[in-house]
C-alpha cells in the first residue's frame, strides 16, 4: 500500500484491479491450443515417442495352442464309447418327460352337443312374451299430431274444476315482510348531505398520515397503560361468558 499515500478515496478506487497470477484467458475457438503441434520429421510424418508398455499393448494377442474351431457341420462321428455307454437309473429317471397335472383337463372342444331334452324343450308363454322385440311404440311414441305439437287437451281436463286445496298449493310463495329489495346502483343524494360540513374532527381524521409523523420505534404489538388499567363493564363480562348449552363439565373420575 505503499504507492497509494498521498491519493484520494476515489483515486484509490479508480484504479483497475491487478490480474491474479494464476488467471487463464478463456479460449478464443475451440481450435486454440494451448501448445504448438508437433512438427513432421526428416521422412514427412510425426515422429511419437511411444513408450515400452504401450508397445507391448498394442501387439495382438497369441492364439492359444489348445483352441478349437466351431464345428463345420451339427453331424459328427460319436465315439464308441459313447455308442456302448449305458445310462444309469437316474439318469433313465431324468429323461423321461413330465406328467401332466392329476386335475388337468384338456382344452373343451369348439363344438358341444346339445342334449335331447333341450332340443325338445317347450317354451311357457311366459318366455315367449320376453322374447319378443319391444315395439319402438311403446318406446319413443310421444303422441304428437304435428312435429313439436302434442296431443290436445281433453275435453273432460278442460270442464275439471280445482279444490280449494290445489288452487292454494298453486299461489305463489309471497315475499317475508321484512324482506327488502336489492338497492338501485344510482340513487337521488339528499339536500342535507349536499350542503353539509364536516366537523373539524373528521377534517383532522380524513387527512393522510404525513411520513415524518412515523416514528421508526412505534411497536404495535406493545399493549398502552390505559389498555392496561382498563376495567370492562358488566354488559361486556356478560357477553364474554360462554353460552350454558355450549358449556359442560368434564367428569371427575
Amino acid at each position: 500500500m505503499a504507492d497509494t499515500k498521498g491519493m484520494s478515496r476515489i483515486e484509490v478506487l479508480a484504479r483497475p484491479k491487478t490480474v491474479p497470477k494464476t488467471f487463464q484467458e478463456d479460449r478464443r475457438s475451440v481450435y486454440w491450443v494451448d501448445h504448438k503441434p508437433l512438427k513432421t520429421g526428416p521422412n514427412g510424418t510425426t515422429t511419437i515417442e511411444v513408450s515400452g508398455r504401450v508397445e507391448e499393448l498394442s501387439k495382438n494377442r497369441n492364439a492359444n495352442p489348445n483352441y478349437q474351431f466351431d464345428k463345420p457341420t451339427p453331424i459328427w462321428e460319436v465315439k464308441a464309447g459313447a455308442l456302448r455307454a449305458t445310462a444309469s437309473a437316474r439318469i433313465a429317471t431324468l429323461a423321461q418327460h413330465r406328467d401332466a397335472h392329476k386335475n388337468h383337463q384338456m382344452e373343451r372342444s369348439p363344438y358341444t352337443d346339445i342334449t335331447d331334452g333341450a332340443k325338445n324343450a317347450k317354451l311357457s308363454q311366459r318366455v315367449e312374451d320376453l322374447a319378443n322385440p319391444k315395439s319402438r311404440i311403446d318406446r319413443y311414441d310421444v303422441n304428437e299430431t304435428r312435429w313439436g305439437q302434442r296431443e290436445p287437451v281433453s275435453a273432460a281436463a278442460k270442464k275439471a274444476v280445482a279444490s280449494e286445496r290445489v288452487e292454494a298449493l298453486a299461489e305463489a310463495k309471497p315475499y317475508h315482510s321484512d324482506f327488502q329489495h336489492a338497492k338501485p346502483i344510482m340513487w337521488e343524494v339528499s339536500d342535507l348531505a349536499i350542503k353539509a360540513l364536516a366537523s373539524l374532527r373528521l377534517q383532522q381524521l380524513s387527512r393522510p398520515r404525513s411520513r415524518t409523523m412515523i416514528k421508526d420505534d412505534y411497536d404495535p404489538y406493545e399493549v398502552s397503560r390505559g389498555a392496561r388499567r382498563a376495567r370492562p363493564t358488566p354488559r361486556v363480562e356478560e357477553l364474554s361468558v360462554p353460552l350454558p348449552r355450549k358449556t359442560r363439565e368434564k367428569k371427575v373420575v
